[in-house]
């Protein structure tokens, strides 16, 4: 494969933004429209740090591939913001705010209890949203250390927190 000069690369960009927009706007639910702008551009920033991959003569396939996977990219995030927003609204009436707070310093008070590696690899999944195959990327480990890590950081946690619950 040739690489897209850099040269040429402003006129490869302007010669495939239609194609890049009119196949993103056609697949673009449930995104906003005003969020097209930011999907062509995030498909050139791929194009430009993957212009060796690109095969020439099949510019226009190859650069559909990439539009997919940022439309994908972009809705898991749509997706994921309105489940965290879902998760931080009020859980109903029955919960005041003085039970919330408490829960929360609960949590925390629990958490401080817990091992650096402990803490670690909870956020890490939780706050993170890591999987076990990430969190063994990221940590160095096995797949099955992280996951026996994340399992005894769970246990370890609940026992703190029922101790916190029960006061």
């Amino acid at each position: 494969m040739v690489s897209v000069p850099v040269d040429d690369f402003y006129e490869f960009a302007h010669t495939h933004m239609p194609t890049i927009a009119n196949f993103a706007r056609r697949r673009l639910y449930p995104l906003n429209p005003e969020e097209l702008d930011d999907i062509v551009a995030d498909v050139l920033i791929v194009a430009w740090r993957k212009r060796d991959a690109i095969p020439v003569g099949a510019e226009a396939p190859w650069l559909i591939g990439v539009t997919r996977k940022v439309l994908a990219n972009a809705r898991r995030k749509k997706y994921r913001r309105s489940a965290y927003i879902q998760s931080q609204r009020a859980e109903g009436t029955h919960r005041s705010a003085e039970d919330r707070v408490l829960k929360d310093a609960a949590v925390e008070a629990s958490m401080a209890t817990l091992s650096f590696g402990d803490r670690e690899i909870l956020m890490l999944h939780y706050w993170d949203d890591l999987s076990i195959e990430q969190i063994a990327t990221t940590t160095g480990a096995t797949v099955n250390a992280a996951s026996v890590r994340l399992s005894r950081a769970r246990k370890r946690f609940r026992e703190a927190f029922a101790k916190f619950e029960e006061s």
